[in-house]
């Protein structure tokens, strides 16, 4: 084991349904009888894909398999042993309520499966998850809020933040307004995808009109000094995703992006996975681009404690998980 594989991780940006290995995602499309067609797996690790459009076609594809809250159980479980593996001590996966709805699972039944893979992997492995619902752009401004409004009255105990993703480009801040003031007005914990595709503009615009205290991705506000202080000013982390960025060509190689810029600056930032198969990334894999990009032990540490500090889970969690990080044996 070297010094690197000792630090305690967390990660607070991964969609879990897109953490579904080429393995599994072949052993449900078997089980609930879907085609997928063989040229999607690039390899027994990570999935084949063109550009930005294609991958979100292709995501639609895959996560099809997941047909039952029994599949939901296995996927969870699955990938929290894996994050387990690396020594990961802490997880905030997103989900998608309504890719679950187009399936036939309610959202009770939705989140039964996903906590029971949860509760399994916590109690096999000690590590602790929670659990943000994301609205979906690109299925309009109607469904982001709907998935809002039965996320706020259903309280549960493993649902601690909701997020938006999907198709930064074409469905703008503005459209989503009412959505995110609703959940402000309620103090629910808000993270929005902004600046992994678009500019400074937008970052902007969804800092300003989405209330979020994390912004997915944010690392084109390297673009506008005044835009990096305006997100240290307002205390908002950035969940970075190096290695997603550069699989889909936002930037060229690690020495380009701007990580370790954005960390110099002063801003807050945790690193990610993201789709970890979609982009042959681990938890792991991130922390070590960030040694190799010359960050010291108690740096590498110090996102880690970034991740836990600005998570959405209760204080008394987080407790618990400060206090482990302190203990590197």
């Amino acid at each position: 084991m070297t010094k690197l594989d000792t630090i305690k991780k967390a990660e607070i940006h991964v969609h879990l349904e897109a953490t579904i290995s080429p393995l599994l995602c072949k052993k449900l499309a078997r089980v609930n009888k879907i085609n997928i067609p063989e040229n999607i797996y690039g390899n027994k690790y990570a999935y084949a894909w063109d550009d930005f459009y294609d991958f979100i076609k292709k995501y639609d594809i895959i996560t099809s398999v997941i047909q039952t809250p029994e599949n939901y159980s296995e996927l969870t479980y699955a990938y929290l042993k894996q994050c387990a593996l690396e020594n990961v001590i802490y997880v905030e996966a997103m989900i998608s309520s309504a890719h679950a709805k187009l399936k036939g699972m309610p959202y009770s039944l939705f989140l039964e499966g996903v906590s029971a893979g949860a509760k399994r992997a916590e109690d096999d492995f000690g590590i602790i998850s929670r659990y943000i619902v994301n609205g979906i752009r690109h299925m309009g401004p109607d469904s982001v809020y709907n998935t809002a409004k039965e996320v706020l009255e259903n309280p549960h105990t493993n649902i601690v933040g909701f997020g938006l993703a999907g198709d930064e480009l074409n469905y703008p801040p503005k459209l989503f307004t009412k959505t995110f003031d609703m959940l402000k007005l309620e103090n629910f914990p808000i993270t929005v995808h902004a600046g992994e595709w678009d500019g400074p503009e937008n970052i902007r615009n969804a800092i300003r009109m989405l209330h979020p205290t994390r912004l997915g991705h944010g690392v084109r506000s390297i673009e506008d000094p005044s835009l990096v202080q305006e997100i240290i000013d307002s205390d908002i982390l950035l969940e970075v995703c190096p290695t997603s960025n550069i699989a889909t060509k936002i930037y060229s190689n690690y020495k380009e992006h701007p990580v370790k810029k954005l960390f110099e600056s002063g801003v807050k930032l945790s690193v990610n996975s993201d789709d970890p198969p979609f982009f042959n990334a681990t938890i792991g894999g991130e922390y070590s681009v960030m040694s190799g990009l010359g960050l010291s032990f108690d740096q590498l540490l110090s996102l880690s404690k970034n991740a836990i500090q600005y998570s959405f889970c209760d204080i008394d969690t987080k407790k618990i998980l400060i206090k482990e990080l302190s203990d590197l044996s």
